[in-house]
Formats: structure tokens, C-alpha cells, sequence
């Protein structure tokens, strides 16, 4: 019988100790500690335990059962960053797993935060144990959702792959949904929980959203961010006619919701539209 790390084994109580037991397995012996211990155990006795391996690579075992293994990947929260190493996620036992900095973004401003989540598998040799992001063409290997989600729908998802068009989104159900870049109004990262709005359904499983509110309900969220930029920049260099680029580049914003902002904006009396720039009016 091989010993697998990452997963339960079966093992023999050999003895027990002041700080835990002794395991036997017919390919090694495997200590597990009080805290990793349920209930009493007496010498003979058969139990299942996950094993790992711990700080100092030696074999541990655990008889509760881990969030994640080597075959089953989850959510998993994130409670440690070290910029030299990469984060350290939650698993369920006493020793946290690192997600290498290889798997990461190559900007730090992309990292996950403490408290984010992220969709990994455990992965293990005979020396080291660490957590493995699960991969945007795989995510459906290990979760598949049950129920289809319907436009305007609203799901919370973790945004699992930063794609050069737009934000790849997970949800703990298992749907998958597709945000390009023009349909958020800031830079993301890798783990952060959103709100997306379903726009296409692509099928049962894979969608398009948004996580800009409906126009009548974004429209002074635009206009508030136009006013506010224009208070440290009067007057500024857009109009109507600028170009669509530099106007999404600077607000984030398509052009035609940067017109109707603008439109709200004068009809309110708060700025002054002429031929190349935008003012604010005196009084205001």
C-alpha cells in the first residue's frame, strides 16, 4: 500500500506520547500531534489521517479533513504575504500552505490581499507540500455549477485569472464569468471578491458580466468622478469630441457614458462646455 502524500492514508497507532502519537504505515512512520488527534487513541488502533509535510519536510499527519488535498481544490483565504516568497492560504490544519510567487502576477499590485480567496489544489513530492492555483481551463475539472444563471442575474465571484482583455471571475457555485476591462472602473487583483452583473450567457456554465451599475443608476457615479477630476484639473482637456481612448484611459468610462455624465454635469449649472476644454463655472 503506497503512502500518498496530500490525502488521507491508513495507518496502525504504534504508541502514543506525551506531544501526540506514532503512526505506522508498511512505508513509514508518521507522527501526528495532539492538535491533529480526535478523539482517544490507544496503541492498535486502525485510523485514517491526511498527511503532510511540515516546516522542517518532515511527515505529519492530521486526522481532520483539509479544505483542499491533492485531488479536491476550494476557496481558500489568504493570511499571509511574503514578497519574497509569495502568500499563505488557509487549509484547515495548523500549518498554512504557500502559493509561490511563481504562480503569481508579475506586479505586486496584482497579488491577492490578506482576507481574498483564492481556487487552489494541494500539490506534493517527498519533500515539499505547497497550494496550487487551479488553472482558467481546468476550474470546471473540480466544479461544475448546478443551477444556470440568467441575464441581469448577480453573482459574487473571485476574480481567478487577470487575461489580457479582461478579468476571469469564479464563483463558489462554479460559474465562470468573463468581465473585459471596459466593464469595470478600476484595476483589479487576483482573489478579490466582486459583484458582476450577467449580461450573455455563453452557456450553463460560462458567462459575460459587468461590474458597472445600469446607466440611470452609474450616471452620477461618472459625473461625481468627471466633478471630482475637475477639481484638481480646471479646466480640463475634454469635450464631447475628445478622443475615446484617452477619455477611458483617464476616467475609465466609455465615451458615450462620459458624454451623458458631462451632459448632467451642465444641465446641473456646474460646468461650462467650450470648443477644446471643460471648466468648472466660477461659482461653483
Amino acid at each position: 500500500m503506497e503512502l500518498v502524500i496530500g490525502t488521507k492514508n491508513a495507518f496502525t497507532v504504534m504508541k502514543t506520547e506525551a506531544e501526540g502519537v506514532v503512526l505506522q504505515h508498511p512505508e513509514a512512520k508518521v507522527f501526528m500531534p495532539k492538535d491533529g488527534i480526535k478523539g482517544k487513541l490507544e496503541q492498535g488502533d486502525e485510523v485514517e489521517a491526511f498527511v503532510y509535510i511540515d516546516h522542517k519536510k518532515g511527515l505529519m499527519a492530521d486526522m481532520r479533513e483539509p479544505k483542499i488535498d491533492i485531488y479536491r481544490a476550494d476557496f481558500v483565504k489568504v493570511v499571509e504575504r511574503k514578497d519574497s516568497l509569495g502568500v499563505f492560504v488557509d487549509i484547515g490544519l495548523s500549518k498554512d500552505m504557500l502559493v509561490s510567487l511563481d504562480e503569481l502576477p508579475p506586479l505586486k499590485k496584482q497579488w491577492p490581499q490578506i482576507g481574498d480567496y483564492l481556487y487552489c489544489r494541494l500539490k506534493a513530492s517527498r519533500r515539499q507540500m505547497v497550494a496550487t492555483l487551479i488553472r482558467r481551463f481546468t476550474l470546471f475539472d473540480y466544479k461544475k455549477a448546478e443551477k444556470p444563471l440568467e441575464k441581469g442575474d448577480k453573482v459574487t465571484a473571485f476574480v481567478v485569472y487577470l487575461a489580457e482583455e479582461g478579468l476571469v471571475l469564479f464563483a463558489r457555485e462554479g460559474h465562470e464569468v468573463f468581465v473585459f476591462y471596459k466593464h469595470s472602473r478600476r484595476e483589479h487583483r487576483l482573489g478579490e471578491a466582486l459583484e458582476a452583473t450577467i449580461t450573455v450567457a455563453k452557456d450553463e456554465l460560462r458567462y459575460n458580466g459587468t461590474l458597472i451599475e445600469q446607466k440611470e443608476n452609474m450616471l452620477e457615479g461618472d459625473a461625481l468622478r468627471i466633478y471630482r477630476y475637475l477639481q484638481n484639473n480646471n479646466p480640463m482637456p475634454f469635450t464631447d469630441k475628445s478622443d475615446p481612448q484617452e477619455i477611458f484611459e483617464t476616467f475609465h468610462m466609455s465615451k458615450a457614458a462620459f458624454k451623458r455624465a458631462l451632459g448632467r454635469l451642465y444641465k446641473e449649472g456646474r460646468v461650462e462646455l467650450k470648443k477644446d476644454k471643460t471648466a468648472l463655472k466660477e461659482n461653483d
